[in-house]
């Protein structure tokens, strides 16, 4: 037996020997790496894919590509595309999902449906809505002309039941044909320049000041969800608390009419000599003594 096992071992030894396994090993960690950073890789491809996209629409376009824009209370707001030109401002939120996509411009939350597997998402058209105002904020522009774009992946299939009316919600291959169909000029040059001037200032070159406005941004994201959480939680519980006292209130109510109807004198008792009250038994109303059960003490009622 001891011949067996010994055999096995001299079996693997052998076989990490081979280049084969360090080939094998090294695919095993690949694809491990690739299923925790398949979110951020798939994202990475999709905006390239955005940016290429824009880039052939013409000199007649500025863009400008993650952006942080000062959102009026000390952070920022980061803008996934912007897109300057004659006809317009286009804000563009691009989201690289697959699959079934649910949801309406009214909807808090959105769906996207693979398969069985449902997962919800923040309704795009607010969150570029948040981006839009922050965006004039910094401008000083608030009735400045901005279009709403929310671009999808080429691999999602929309589900929507009615057509929107703030944002245009489409694929990436739309997205220079939407933009094109804005041709009438709505800027001066002036009043493009001053705009441009003032978005070359978000633009950061630096790419350690990006990481640290980066990371400023994400943690301001996430204490925002923490404590919109425990508010939710304390506002349900606080309903129950509410809804239970009330239930409560109603139920001493009730007993405290039935005691005061129990408790109707109606003379005294000729054995004890304590009072008569009415009660309720097996066969009806009936007068008895309140000393009950030491006083066992009816009166019957003629039929």
């Amino acid at each position: 037996m001891s011949g067996f096992y010994e055999g096995i071992l001299t079996g693997i030894w052998m076989y990490t020997k081979s280049p084969l396994f360090y080939v094998l090993i090294g695919l095993l960690l690949l694809r491990v790496v690739y299923r925790i950073k398949r979110p951020a890789i798939r994202g990475a491809v999709g905006e390239w894919q955005v940016n290429r996209k824009l880039a052939k629409l013409g000199d007649e376009y500025r863009i400008f590509s993650d952006i942080y824009v000062p959102n009026g209370e000390g952070g920022y707001t980061q803008v996934d595309h912007i897109v300057l030109s004659h006809y317009g401002v286009f804000v563009i939120e691009t989201k690289h999902y697959s699959g079934w996509i649910y949801g309406s411009e009214r909807q808090k939350n959105w769906t996207q449906v693979i398969y069985k597997r449902k997962e919800r998402m923040y309704n795009p058209i607010w969150q570029n809505y948040g981006h839009i105002q922050s965006l004039k904020g910094y401008l000083h522009k608030e009735e400045l002309e901005v279009h709403s774009i929310i671009s999808f992946s080429s691999d999602a299939t929309f589900k929507f039941k009615e057509p929107f009316e703030t944002a245009d919600v489409i694929q990436i291959h739309e997205l220079n044909h939407v933009i094109k169909t804005y041709h009438e000029t709505v800027f001066t040059e002036i009043e493009l320049s001053h705009m441009n001037q003032s978005l070359e200032k978000l633009r950061m070159t630096d790419k350690q000041e990006k990481r640290k406005v980066k990371k400023e941004h994400l943690q301001s994201v996430k204490s925002k969800k923490r404590e919109q959480k425990p508010r939710q939680i304390v506002t349900a519980k606080s309903k129950q608390k509410k809804d239970r006292i009330n239930e409560l209130n109603q139920v001493k109510i009730k007993k405290q009419v039935n005691l005061r109807n129990s408790t109707e004198t109606l003379g005294s008792c000729p054995r004890c000599a304590s009072e008569l009250v009415q009660r309720k038994g097996r066969f009806g109303e009936f007068t008895g003594c309140s000393a009950y059960p030491k006083c066992r003490f009816t009166l019957k009622t003629e039929a």
